[in-house]
């Protein structure tokens, strides 16, 4: 016989009632979600749909007045904990992880600010080093001298550029602690699943904007290097060797940002493999967050306007290398004893400065013939005496 309840056939053919037929399927139930396992059963009474029929024919054997249930094993009460266990410990616990989400943006705050004061001291409070003046000792072509204006002039743009991007991470670093510091977050398996669900514009943000601040750092000292080992008169060797130097810098900085957007979150999650993966996915949530329908932003959507157009001059300046103004034409000559046409508004006004500066020209020259004579009067009066 068969464990489990031992079903019959019973010889009698008096009928069961009705309510029988709901106890039987309520006892098979409970027994099954109690112990799948325990129940074996024969092809006969492979089906517990309760039929009154079949129950005239059938009958619970009972033993004591009890249900014949098998027990399980000890070895299955173990490995049913130990799945049970394993269960636990594969589920994610989710815990509050907006702290470590505020130190992860304040820790990229407060180098972009001490960055920041380097650079505006570096940049705009310190003057760009020039090449002294020739001498007869040292002469500089013509050529070095354009090169080092062009480069003077670069090293302003750059400058402008770095500080106003660690700018943008001081900014939306500050906000973002703010909104992690005000608002209730619900809570997430790891810091890295709070940073992707509520703070992932904002994070790629930040980290672009810092790495593009560094690299323009890096950039302006190395102008400034170069411009100043050429008035130092440094031997080729020794420009070479700093040259390289600082392009090995610069190439580690990059790797080991590459390195840390690779990682990402661990397990294969994150930006993509490299820096340039990173500031694609926050341009593409900067442009998604300015064209959202529900919130729009016409500042963010100009602000990527704007930076298209600069990228399209700055590309215009690379390429035909017009980064200095076009020389102004010489004063011009005008002929009063013959018929010309009426001067334009800007001629007039060049016109009006010529003037002005020749004007002053023979003042300066007056008063140095002045004083001349007064130093020769002065001279003879003492030979004189």
């Amino acid at each position: 016989m068969n464990p489990g309840i031992i079903l019959s056939h019973r010889k009698n053919t008096s009928a069961m009632p009705h309510h029988s037929c709901n106890i039987l399927n309520l006892l098979v139930a409970i027994s099954l979600a109690t112990c799948p396992t325990a129940w074996t059963f024969t092809p006969r009474w492979t089906h517990f749909h309760c039929q009154p029929e079949l129950l005239e024919r059938t009958r619970i054997k009972r033993c004591h007045n009890l249900i014949h249930v098998r027990s399980p094993s000890p070895s299955q009460l173990n490995a049913i904990d130990s799945l049970s266990a394993a269960a636990a410990a594969s589920a994610p616990v989710l815990s509050d992880y907006t702290p470590a989400a505020t130190s992860l943006f304040n820790n990229m705050k407060l180098p972009a600010a001490v960055v920041t004061a380097g650079m505006i001291s570096l940049g705009f409070a310190t003057s760009f080093p020039e090449l002294p003046p020739d001498s007869p000792e040292r002469q500089y072509s013509p050529r070095l001298r354009r090169r080092c204006e062009s480069l003077r002039r670069l090293h302003i743009v750059t400058a402008l550029v770095s500080v106003t991007s660690e700018l943008i991470v001081v900014m939306w670093a500050a906000v973002e602690v703010n909104q992690l510091t005000e608002r209730v977050y619900a809570p997430t398996a790891t810091v890295w699943d709070l940073v992707q669900r509520d703070c992932d514009l904002a994070w790629s943000a930040v980290n672009s904007h810092f790495v593009l601040g560094i690299i323009g750092f890096v950039t302006m000292l190395a102008l400034r290097a170069y411009v100043m080992l050429l008035a130092a008169e440094a031997s080729s060797a020794l420009m070479t060797a700093a040259s390289t130097g600082t392009a090995a810098a610069l190439c580690l900085m990059i790797s080991i940002v590459n390195r840390g957007v690779e990682a990402g979150g661990g397990e294969g999650v994150g930006y993509g493999k490299t820096i340039l993966d990173l500031v694609r996915h926050y341009g593409i949530l900067l442009a998604r967050c300015a064209t959202d329908a529900q919130s729009p932003g016409p500042l963010e959507f100009s602000a990527i306007i704007l930076e298209v157009t600069s990228l399209a001059f700055a590309l215009q300046v690379l390429l035909l290398a017009n980064d200095k103004m076009e020389d102004e034409e010489e004063c011009p000559v005008v002929d009063l004893d013959s018929d010309y046409a009426p001067l334009t508004s800007k001629e007039q006004e060049k016109l009006d400065i010529c003037l002005a500066m020749e004007a002053r020209q023979h003042e300066l020259t007056d008063s140095s013939k002045k004083e001349k004579a007064k130093e020769l009067d002065s001279d003879s009066s003492v030979n004189i005496l």
